[in-house]
């Protein structure tokens, strides 16, 4: 059954899912190429990747099952903004992360400069701003690229959360329901 639509550019990814008795759950989709994908989220805590037949979208071509800890970083590598979420800790030393300004993040308007951490880079457009200036202010649709103590990157991504979500939510995508 068809759960909803994720909303790509112009373009609806339609995902269906369906419950797999005694193993979990399927969510699969077609790619843009043509290409059938699948994720079974495993009762046991695993996931399986599912790559289908180009001749048959119901046989799998090759699957690969990923603990939860690889297919996090799985995540990490096709999410396109790295959130603080998707960091690997590290126990000492700065701390760097990849941060989106999200549709009404209470920052936007705000100059750079003001932030508890260091804006070493800006995303703008697909443009690439290497240490913008303090005075830039944040547009909604930006990625700032922020470093600095672990309380400091911390306390900017909860300031780019959008009024109303709550902390680490995320706005990967949209979805709508059918």
């Amino acid at each position: 059954m068809p759960i909803g639509c994720i909303y790509l550019g112009r373009r609806v990814m339609r995902i269906d899912r369906h419950e797999l008795p005694g193993i979990g759950t399927l969510h699969a989709f077609t790619t843009r190429a043509g290409q059938r994908v699948g994720v079974i989220q495993r009762r046991d805590g695993l996931r399986t990747l599912a790559l289908y037949r180009d001749d048959d979208p119901q046989a799998v071509h090759r699957a690969a099952t990923l603990d939860p800890d690889e297919a996090h970083h799985l995540v990490d590598l096709l999410h396109p903004t790295v959130t603080v979420e998707h960091v690997t800790p590290v126990s000492s030393g700065p701390h760097v992360a990849r941060l989106a300004v999200a549709a009404g993040s209470p920052v936007v308007g705000r100059r750079v400069g003001t932030l508890d951490a260091r804006v070493i880079a800006l995303v703008r457009d697909g443009d690439l701003v290497s240490w913008p200036d303090e005075g830039t202010e944040l547009r909604d649709g930006d990625s700032i690229v922020v470093a600095g103590s672990a309380d400091a990157v911390d306390a900017v991504a909860r300031l780019l959360e959008p009024a109303g979500v709550p902390s680490g939510a995320g706005q990967a995508g949209r979805f709508a329901p059918q």
